[in-house]
């Protein structure tokens, strides 16, 4: 378990290993979603929609959020909209980070994103 001070406490954090395969795992997931919606759609004419409200995932994004301070959004950002570069900059575009890799992600939030 990784630790960080947070207004001179100190507050356990995920690692950054579980961090990584959570993420992984969600995208796998998705994957499946997705493969079965497809599925789905050959038999229902385009009316059904799987994975809508998923609380298994709601569940595994608040903790994720949660443990990393993931105040700004980032991890939905990475999953949703961060393909294909998966850059970010900082406000006055004179530092840019790649977070293809989840590791990156991680270090980049618990790193920079941190007040």
């Amino acid at each position: 378990m990784a630790y960080e001070s947070q207004g001179g406490t100190w507050r356990e954090m995920i690692t950054k290993e579980t961090f990584v395969k959570a993420l992984q795992l969600i995208q796998e997931q998705q994957e499946i979603n997705h493969q079965f919606a497809k599925a789905l759609d050959l038999v229902g004419d385009g009316h059904y929609v799987f994975g809508v409200n998923n609380k298994f995932y709601d569940a595994a994004m608040l903790v994720l959020k949660e443990a990393v301070n993931d105040k700004y959004d980032y991890i939905s950002w990475w999953l949703y909209e961060g393909e294909p570069d998966y850059k970010v900059w900082s406000s006055d575009n004179t530092e840019e980070w790649n977070l293809t890799e989840p590791e990156a992600l991680y270090d980049f939030i618990v790193n920079e994103c941190q007040e």
